[in-house]
């Protein structure tokens, strides 16, 4: 009996946490050990929309959502990583990652599982293919005080010097966190409209956006591919811009 109301409250708990899309692509992992969904929000993006990419994990026993999942993610074009999300753990089994592609074209997104429920497992591979509007001409200028990748972003050079103390730990999360909210709110950084989530001040900034950080700041990845981790910020109500 008990183990029946367990279950019930399981499922209506994944209901509340997990939103519905329409769809999933479900592929198995390479080794076979647990299958993955993926699907984006909107289903078929344009470049430049504000796109999230959603990832679930499902038993392959239970066809339940499996929590606790150790992961990483890489989008790739061509032989080209355009954004990536390092090693992390998701305790509820899925999860939606703010993006914006900024071409057209065919753009593979890679999951790999290292982990289930705190147990390391040889690393397995999920690939799905996704097809990304018609082509579209983006701006791109620079000078000695900004840099802008596209016509919604623009921000100033001097904000990588942060950026990399931040990563180095000069600077703590709320410290950095605060600045990026100022500086939007005051018009020095332009980003893509990004709704805010609910405020959530106290929630840890997740180790990916902090690590993007510090691979912006050193040229490794562009000025949109920050963003996303911005916009994540916002979204997640780690930082409030309205």
């Amino acid at each position: 009996m008990n183990s029946k109301k367990y279950f019930v409250i399981l499922a209506v708990f994944t209901m509340i946490v997990i939103p519905a899309y329409a769809d999933p692509i479900i592929k198995p992992t390479s080794g076979g050990t647990i299958n993955v969904g993926f699907t984006t929000d909107p289903v078929s993006p344009n470049p430049g929309d504000p796109t999230q990419i959603k990832i679930n994990f499902i038993n392959k026993q239970t066809n339940e959502i499996q929590p606790h999942v150790d992961y990483k993610i890489s989008v790739m074009q061509g032989q080209n990583q355009v954004f990536g999300i390092p090693i992390t753990h998701t305790a509820e089994g899925a999860v939606s990652i703010p993006f914006t592609f900024q071409t057209s074209g065919t753009y593979q997104v890679i999951v790999d599982v290292e982990g289930l429920v705190f147990q390391p497992i040889p690393p397995e591979t999920a690939t799905f293919d996704l097809n990304v509007g018609s082509s579209q001409t983006t701006n791109s200028t620079n000078s000695a005080n900004s840099t802008q990748t596209s016509p919604t972003i623009q921000i100033p050079s001097w904000v990588k010097n942060n950026a990399k103390y931040w990563h180095d730990g000069s600077i703590d999360d709320s410290t950095f966190a605060q600045g990026i909210q100022y500086m939007i709110k005051q018009g020095i950084i332009t980003i893509p409209p990004t709704q805010s989530g609910q405020a959530n001040p106290g929630v840890a900034i997740p180790a990916w956006v902090k690590n993007n950080a510090g691979y912006w700041a050193t040229g490794g990845i562009d000025d949109a591919t920050f963003v996303k981790g911005i916009q994540y910020l916002i979204t997640s109500g780690i930082i409030q811009v309205q």
